[in-house]
C-alpha cells in the first residue's frame, strides 16, 4: 500500500521498575475507557431522536482508534457480524421517514442556513447533503466562514447526522477554489508522473473540506479518457492503469485523512458521446471492451475501499439496451455488485441531468417532475443507495411523495429499504457519525 506512516520505534524493556510502571500505566487506561464507554453508552441512551446500541458505538471507538495505527490498512464496507446485529437493532428503531431520509440526498446552494432548509431536513429527515458553491450563479456562502458555518448549521438542525458532500477533483471542478485558490487538475496531476504529488494534493483537499464540516468529496474519477465529450482534464489518464495509479493515490490521499472518496463515474464516461448533464449519451464498446478498459479500474480499486461509487445516466447497450446504468439493475446489482463484488454504498449523479431526463421521455414522462420523481423510485429499485436529489423545491417535493408512495405500496420493499439504510449507516458507523 502506498504512502505508509512510519512506526515509531519502542525503547527496549525488561527491568522490573519499567514493567511495574507499564502495568499502572494499563490500568488507569482500563479505567479511563471505562468511564468513556459508561459516558458513550449513558449519552446515547438519552438520545431520543438517534437511538445507538452501546455494542455499534463499541465498534465505532474500535474503528476510529484503528485509523491511528502506523500503517493505513483500508477498513472494509462490508460489516461483521456484531456490526450487522446493531446495525440492524439501530434500524428496527428508525421510523419510515428516517429511512427513506438515508437514502435522499438534499442539494444545497445558499449563503447560510435559512428555514426553507427546515421542511427537508426536519420534517422529511433527509440525512445527506451535497453543498454547491456556485449554480450558475454567484459564489454562496461568500466566504470561507461562512461554508464552514452553514454545514455546521445544517449538522445542528438536521434530525439525522448528515453526510455533507461536495466536488473537489482539483482543476475545473473545485467548489472549494474560490475560497483557496486554484488546484492541478487529474490531468495535470498523472503528468507529473508523481503519486506522491497527487496523494499531497488530496490530503490538502481533506484537510480543507474537515475544516469546513464537508466529509465526503465526489472524487476521484475512474474514467479512462478515449476521446469522449467530457473534458480530458478531469480524467487520470487514458490508459486503466494510470487512471488506477492515480486515482488511487488521490482515493488514499482523502481517505487516509478522514474523508471518504467517490469512484465516478459508472460504468465508465470515457468515450461518452455526450456529458450527461447535457444530453443522454451512448457507450458503444461491447462486453469486452467494457471490462478490459471502463470497468477495469473500478475493479482494480476496490481493494482501496471507496466510500461510495457514483453512478452516472449513459445508455450502455452492450448490457442494457432500454435503461441507462444510473436506472439500470443489470449494471448495478448484477455487474458493479454481482461480478466486481462492490458492496458499498452505490450513488447517484444529480436526477436534473439533461441525460436522465431524455431517458425518462423515452418512458413517456415529459414533465420533468414526475420524470425525476419516477427515475428516483427506479434508481432505487436498481440497486442505488443514495439520489442525489433536485434542488427546486416543487421538483424535491414530487421525489419525497413518490418514493414514500412507492415503500408505502410495497414496490420498494422493506427489505429493500433496509437493505440500503443498511450499507449507508454502516459507512456512517466508519465515518464516526453514528
Amino acid at each position: 500500500m502506498i504512502f505508509p506512516y512510519q512506526q515509531q520505534s519502542r525503547a527496549p524493556g525488561g527491568s522490573l521498575r519499567r514493567s511495574l510502571y507499564s502495568a499502572m500505566l494499563l490500568t488507569l487506561a482500563l479505567c479511563i475507557a471505562c468511564v468513556v464507554t459508561f459516558g458513550q453508552i449513558w449519552h446515547s441512551s438519552n438520545t431520543s431522536e438517534r437511538p445507538m446500541s452501546s455494542t455499534l458505538g463499541t465498534v465505532h471507538a474500535h474503528q476510529a482508534a484503528s485509523t491511528q495505527s502506523a500503517t493505513y490498512a483500508p477498513v472494509a464496507n462490508q460489516v461483521s457480524g456484531q456490526q450487522n446485529q446493531s446495525l440492524n437493532a439501530y434500524i428496527s428503531h428508525m421510523t419510515q421517514t428516517q429511512k427513506i431520509g438515508q437514502l435522499l440526498m438534499l442539494p444545497v446552494y445558499t449563503n447560510g442556513y435559512n428555514s426553507a432548509l427546515d421542511q427537508p431536513l426536519q420534517q422529511w429527515d433527509i440525512a445527506n447533503v451535497i453543498i454547491f458553491t456556485q449554480y450558475g450563479g454567484a459564489l454562496m456562502p461568500s466566504t470561507q466562514s461562512g461554508l464552514a458555518q452553514l454545514a455546521h448549521d445544517m449538522q445542528a438542525h438536521a434530525n439525522q447526522r448528515l453526510i455533507v458532500a461536495t466536488d473537489d477533483e482539483g482543476g475545473t471542478v473545485d467548489r472549494l477554489a474560490p475560497y483557496y485558490g486554484s488546484t492541478l487538475s487529474p490531468g495535470s496531476l498523472a503528468a507529473t508522473g508523481d503519486t506522491n504529488k497527487v496523494y499531497a494534493q488530496a490530503r490538502q483537499a481533506a484537510q480543507r473540506m474537515l475544516a469546513n464540516g464537508i466529509n465526503t468529496d465526489f472524487a476521484p474519477l475512474a474514467d479512462v479518457y478515449q476521446g469522449g465529450a467530457i473534458d480530458q482534464s478531469r480524467m487520470f489518464g487514458s490508459t486503466p492503469g494510470d487512471v488506477t495509479k492515480y486515482a488511487g493515490a488521490f482515493l488514499d490521499g482523502l481517505q487516509q485523512n478522514g474523508v471518504q472518496g467517490t469512484l465516478k463515474h459508472w460504468p465508465g464516461l470515457g468515450s461518452a458521446s455526450a456529458n450527461p448533464d447535457n444530453g443522454l449519451a451512448t457507450i458503444t464498446h461491447s462486453q469486452a471492451q467494457l471490462n478490459s478498459i471502463d470497468f477495469a479500474p473500478f475493479r482494480a480499486l476496490l481493494a482501496r475501499q471507496p466510500g461510495m461509487i457514483m453512478t452516472t445516466h449513459v445508455m450502455v447497450p452492450a448490457y442494457d439496451a432500454n435503461k441507462p446504468a444510473s436506472l439500470s439493475p443489470v449494471l448495478i446489482n448484477q455487474v458493479l455488485r454481482g461480478q466486481l463484488g462492490y458492496q458499498g454504498v452505490v450513488v447517484t449523479d444529480q436526477m436534473e441531468a439533461g441525460g436522465l431526463l431524455q431517458a425518462m421521455q423515452k418512458q413517456g414522462y415529459s414533465d420533468p417532475s414526475q420524470a425525476i420523481a419516477e427515475a428516483t423510485v427506479q434508481a432505487i429499485l436498481a440497486g442505488n443507495d443514495i439520489v442525489e436529489c433536485p434542488m427546486a423545491p416543487d421538483r424535491l417535493a414530487a421525489v419525497v411523495n413518490a418514493v414514500t408512495s412507492a415503500v408505502q405500496s410495497g414496490r420498494i420493499s422493506q427489505d429493500r429499504l433496509n437493505q440500503s439504510v443498511q450499507r449507508i449507516l454502516a459507512l456512517k458507523a466508519k465515518m464516526g457519525l453514528i
